[in-house]
């Protein structure tokens, strides 16, 4: 056989190994790159409700109306509102339904109901609006396309001057309710971390079971926090500032802490109540006091 020809053969499978050497490299690597994207990819969890929206992709919203509640559905999810009072009853993920009720009205405050209306927003999103005096005047649920649910609730401080806690109070299944993980202040430190696994969890529990009150109450701020229950996941983020939750009797954290009448209590310290003047000298104008701002409670919630 030609020597010239075995060259030529030689140099022409060598350039299209070559010209192949790219696609090659990048099958050879791409296991390697899936590896390092699941190990550092950012999860979907604690610091990701409310502030990252773009790991949850946008679904179709249905609403069901009946003469006792308001079933808004995105995609798997299904949001139960009653129609009463406008408080959220379930939610239903898959196959799976979480009783997480809203206690109507303030925790731990007098609070009356005064009215409740529903609507369809331009950008297809539901929103679920009651009114309580003299806390909340305000409170407008609202599910997103993305699977997002949002709470705010709000009143002008001259409202609220002799309210000393404010909050919303939720009821759920106790036995169901396995543990619970918090962020305090956004940072992911251990002193920032906690951690409370639940002592009377009952795995498959029978919906008849006699709960068990827990005796160790709890009384913690956060911006975002995690209920793992037996079937579904609930993450929660607040966007206000010195924001408690709790349960229980959390007695052994002070007398200053408020009593939670409810399963979980979401709470914020009212400045107008705290805050008092300075004292004027005989010299100084009596000027007024600056009016202390109250935030709004806003919570971001995603169940899964």
């Amino acid at each position: 056989m030609d020597k010239s020809y075995l060259s030529g053969k030689i140099l022409l499978n060598l350039k299209f190994m070559f010209l192949r050497l790219p696609h090659v490299l990048a099958n050879l690597l791409m296991p390697l790159w899936l590896i390092w994207g699941l190990i550092f990819e950012i999860p979907i969890g604690l610091d990701s409700v409310g502030s990252h929206a773009e790991h949850f992709p946008n679904e179709k919203i249905s609403v069901r109306e009946s003469t006792v509640d308001l079933q808004v559905t995105v995609g798997h999810r299904i949001f139960v509102f009653g129609k009463a009072k406008g408080t959220m009853e379930k939610v239903k993920v898959g196959m799976n339904v979480l009783p997480f009720t809203q206690v109507p009205g303030a925790q731990g405050s007098d609070s009356f109901f005064t009215k409740v209306s529903w609507k369809k927003l331009k950008d297809g999103s539901i929103q679920v609006q009651s009114s309580y005096n003299p806390w909340p005047l305000t409170l407008t649920w609202t599910v997103f396309a993305n699977g997002q649910l949002k709470m705010e609730a709000s009143a002008p401080v001259p409202n609220l001057k002799e309210e000393n806690w404010l909050g919303l109070g939720f009821d759920y299944p106790e036995h169901q309710l396995y543990q619970i993980s918090w962020i305090g202040d956004g940072t992911l430190t251990s002193e920032n971390r906690g951690n409370w696994k639940n002592m009377n969890f009952t795995a498959m529990a029978d919906p008849e079971i006699k709960e068990v009150v827990n005796s160790q109450g709890l009384f913690q701020k956060f911006q975002s926090i995690k209920f793992e229950f037996e079937s579904v996941v609930v993450d929660v983020r607040t966007e206000t500032p010195d924001v408690y939750f709790g349960f229980g009797q959390a007695g052994n954290q002070g007398s200053s802490y408020p009593a939670i009448t409810s399963d979980l209590g979401f709470l914020l310290n009212n400045p107008q109540v705290s805050s008092q003047p300075l004292p004027q000298t005989p010299g100084e104008n009596n000027f007024p006091p600056n009016p202390v701002s109250l935030n709004p409670l806003v919570l971001w919630f995603h169940f899964q």
